[in-house]
């Protein structure tokens, strides 16, 4: 049989018609009629202007029902997607717009199918996409889909600052940092306000105090007042504050001359045994003064939980003499000349010392059998930097106690804090006599880390 014999024979089969298997002579004469011949050409038309216009229609509901997102944005970073027809299985597109980036800061570049600029402000920017694709007919009305790009706020747009009361009880400044000239060394310190107090107009918890003493020794101590302390603001302004005017009273020149002597003669041990009573001594100074002044303000004495880490430095000839007392989780680290090793400078109170963070105001630590164990001393031909912290730089910047003592978190937290701006010189970068390294410090102190919101305080002496 040829084509359209065939087609009719299957078409009257369709329909439950067998007889021309019986009558093949007039089916064929049948066939073979003008008319009927006609029809098949027809009909076959018909069955392909209906097949064509199905699947229009169910490429266009196809298209309508497809999900097709772009990834979210932040209010004031650059954003950039891409429109991928390709991965979307719309590359049978014959045309194509998309509109709607009007006052958003966004646009569409239609050649490279990429939308990039700086979202202005939080939202969802609503963008309509009208298009027409292979098989419609030629100026078709284009259909059109609505799409959509989330556009988040900037976490740090929903923290207040709200300014402390200057005349509160225990009031300090929000933020403070100054660079100041200390045993030949530079120190540079900055202390800032925690963004949970700041969102409140709380109080900045954290303190710091140094001095030059007349021997040639300089002392540096860091306090964090605990922040479920009623005045821990206060615990650690005369924590800082105690062991700076002990040291500056009591380890004169007079008193440290034999320390120098053991320090020309190298006898590490005796060093540590003249230092001990100085350091002793500072540290119960510091809670005795906290436990005065809680006694006549009526007030708990935990209701000033600080803790507390000092260093007394000296620089000789043949190098520089560490020696440091820690109480909670305050870290102190020696980083060596060429940056290729650390040491730390004390033990955290994060499991050790009973299982969690301890403070100055708590009188047990003075009488437990380890209390020696907070006192390290150390020796070095030459440094590039001393830091003490508190846990607002420690927990986002080393997170755990154990990376504390990898160099390479080291070197990656000073490139981060890079407070000349990378001045072109390997690390160490900071350069004694540069002015505005206060100010560098200060900025950076602002640094963003997602759920590290506490008070920030970072010394360094270079």
């Amino acid at each position: 049989m040829n084509d359209i014999q065939k087609y009719i024979f299957t078409l009257l089969g369709n329909q439950g018609i067998h007889s021309p298997q019986q009558f093949e002579k007039e089916f064929l004469e049948f066939a073979a009629r003008e008319e009927n011949i006609k029809n098949v050409s027809l009909i076959r038309q018909l069955q392909i202007q209906m097949t064509q216009a199905w699947e229009i229609r169910a490429r266009r509901l196809e298209i309508a029902g497809q999900y097709i997102t772009f990834p979210n944005g932040m209010a004031g970073k650059p954003y950039t997607a891409v429109f991928d027809f390709e991965a979307l299985n719309l590359t049978d597109l014959t045309f194509h717009t998309l509109t709607g980036f009007e006052s958003t800061g966004l646009e569409y570049d239609a050649a490279s199918g990429t939308i990039s600029g700086t979202p202005e402000q939080a939202g969802d920017i609503t963008l309509e996409f009208a298009y027409n694709f292979e098989g419609e007919d030629e100026g078709a009305e284009p259909n059109v889909k609505k799409l959509s790009i989330i556009v988040n706020a900037d976490p740090k747009s929903l923290w207040k600052d709200i300014p402390s009361d200057a005349n509160g009880l225990y009031a300090k400044p929000d933020n403070v940092a100054e660079t100041v000239q200390l045993g030949g060394k530079t120190l540079v310190v900055a202390s800032r306000r925690g963004r949970s107090h700041a969102n409140t107009g709380g109080y900045r918890d954290d303190d710091y105090d140094y001095a030059e003493l007349e021997n040639g020794w300089s002392v540096i101590a860091v306090s964090d007042g605990a922040g479920s302390a009623l005045a821990g603001r206060k615990g650690s302004e005369i924590a800082c504050n105690a062991v700076v005017y002990y040291l500056k009273h009591r380890f004169t020149a007079t008193q440290s001359a034999a320390i120098d002597e053991a320090v020309s003669a190298n006898a590490k041990e005796k060093i540590k045994e003249l230092a001990l009573p100085y350091l002793l001594g500072a540290a119960n100074h510091a809670f005795e003064e906290i436990e005065n002044f809680s006694r006549e303000a009526e007030m708990p004495l935990n209701s000033f939980h600080a803790t507390l880490v000092f260093a007394l430095v000296k620089h000789y000839p043949q190098g520089s003499v560490f020696m440091t007392f820690s109480i909670g989780d305050c870290p102190m680290a020696l980083v060596n000349k060429d940056m290729t090793g650390v040491t730390l400078m004390n033990k955290l109170d994060v499991g050790e010392f009973g299982g969690g963070t301890r403070f100055v105001t708590m009188p047990e630590i003075f009488r437990a059998d380890d209390f020696e164990e907070r006192f390290t001393f150390e020796m070095v031909t030459d440094f590039s930097y001393f830091v003490l912290m508190t846990d607002g730089i420690y927990d986002p910047k080393f997170e755990v106690e154990a990376n504390l003592d990898k160099i390479e978190r080291w070197q990656r937290f000073f490139e981060d804090l890079d407070l000349e701006r990378k001045s072109r010189e390997a690390l160490p970068g900071m350069r004694r006599g540069n002015d505005d390294i206060r100010d560098r410090l200060a900025e950076w102190m602002d640094f963003w880390s997602p759920g590290n919101h506490d008070d920030r305080t970072l010394a360094i002496l270079f």
